[in-house]
């Protein structure tokens, strides 16, 4: 379900699950992590249940993420709650990229949900991760401009 024009979604993860994204991002330093969340869109906002791993297969996976094909491939056809994609950023903010928007429309028609996370320490020195969120937005006003957007979304955690 989409947000009135000027409202936002809020996405709801649960804080398993952020563990899930987070662990993975971790494991996979010093590059970028990505895989695939599963949930839906519902009046009230997107809620996330799951995190499905896929494996960076980028050239450069230090600095950027492509999902493996085969992989990404089996989530279209085999998982009916595709919601979103997450990857992270291990050296910088987790906001959108250049490259991330130039590759946003080899995605953006199949989900809903775009999460960027990027390491961090507690007061505690213990592993977390910062994580936003953004909603993908289809431009249909202006066709001078891309087709999509990431709008930054209220995230969660349940």
């Amino acid at each position: 379900m989409a947000a009135l024009h000027g409202q936002q979604n809020m996405i709801f993860i649960p804080s398993s699950v952020e563990q899930e994204m987070s662990k993975h991002m971790y494991n996979s330093l010093p590059q970028e992590a990505c895989g695939v969340v599963l949930g839906e869109a519902a009046a009230g906002g997107i809620r996330i249940s799951r995190f499905q791993p896929i494996r960076n297969v980028a050239p450069n996976p230090l600095h950027h993420f492509s999902l493996d094909e085969a992989e990404w491939i089996r989530c279209i056809f085999n998982e009916p709650q595709l919601i979103g994609i997450f990857h992270s950023h291990p050296q910088t903010s987790p906001v959108p990229s250049h490259q991330d928007l130039m590759a946003l429309p080899a995605y953006a028609e199949l989900i809903k949900v775009y999460l960027i996370g990027t390491p961090a320490l507690t007061s505690k020195s213990e592993p977390c991760m910062h994580l936003n969120g953004y909603e993908i937005l289809y431009n249909v006003e202006d066709p001078s401009k891309s087709r999509h957007d990431l709008q930054p979304a209220q995230l969660r955690m349940t």
